[in-house]
């Protein structure tokens, strides 16, 4: 009986030990779990679809499928999550052509740190600018056992301009006179402002107006029910008062989610 107690000891043990050196293999080949996020907004005019390699690797174009292209139906904007224990591959090039990179770089990224890759212009002259959020907005912690507070709520909202056409704007609230965001230029965007709300509040309607003159540019109105205990960026893109523009490439504003 003795006997057959040590066995099934050593036995315990050595699957232990296994697990254990499979864990420390599986660590050696994914990383550790710290991590940092990358946003990346693509507003470039005439630039289509692109694809976005945002890790610790080099991968083949050919391995992201359609469902993580950014653009078209999947929005200008998407969250990459990537290991900070190496150099961060940050990697974007036009699905019609996946050897002219738009972005090309290696970067050191610090663990639980938020970062955000804006790309502007044109698809011939793109502007990019790499940031990293120093005021990024406290994420607001949820039982798991309780549902979503919705009588008291909150969103974190930013503006960026990124029409390269586009005049110097302000950003009002519907119906009220002072200004959201004051002068904002190409390529400039504002720290994030917490708007609360409640479960009987539906929409924030915006005016984008033309700085020099007030002149109504755009509207657009924020979904609430969406964006509950988010932070999120409202941007401006595209050819502003362009002749035989494409639809897409219009003046627009869109809404990215962090």
């Amino acid at each position: 009986m003795e006997v057959k107690s040590t066995k099934i000891i050593k036995a315990c043990m050595l699957m232990s030990i296994t697990a254990f050196l499979f864990s420390c293999q599986k660590d050696e080949r994914l990383g550790t779990l710290d991590t940092a996020k990358v946003n990346v907004i693509n507003a470039v005019v005439g630039g289509g679809e692109t694809k976005v390699n945002v890790s610790t690797k080099i991968i083949p174009w050919m391995s992201i499928s359609d469902n993580q292209i950014l653009g078209g139906s999947n929005g200008v904007g998407r969250v990459y999550i990537t290991s900070t224990d190496r150099l961060c591959y940050l990697q974007v090039a036009p699905v019609s052509d996946t050897t002219k990179f738009w972005y090309n770089q290696q970067r050191h990224l610090d663990a639980g740190k938020i970062y955000t890759l804006y790309l502007s212009g044109t698809a011939v002259n793109v502007k990019t600018s790499f940031h990293e959020e120093t005021n990024f907005p406290k994420y607001i912690l949820r039982d798991a056992g309780r549902s979503t507070p919705v009588a008291d709520s909150i969103v974190n909202i930013r503006f960026i301009n990124l029409s390269p056409t586009g005049p110097k704007v302000d950003v009002k609230i519907q119906g009220k006179s002072n200004n959201e965001a004051s002068g904002l230029n190409y390529e400039d965007f504002t720290e994030f402002k917490a708007y609360p709300f409640t479960k009987n509040d539906n929409f924030i309607f915006f005016e984008i107006r033309r700085s020099s003159d007030n002149l109504l540019v755009a509207n657009y109105a924020l979904y609430l029910p969406n964006v509950h205990f988010k932070s999120i960026a409202i941007v401006m893109m595209g050819i502003y008062s362009g002749f035989m523009v494409p639809y897409v490439d219009q003046y627009q504003v869109n809404m990215v989610i962090y």
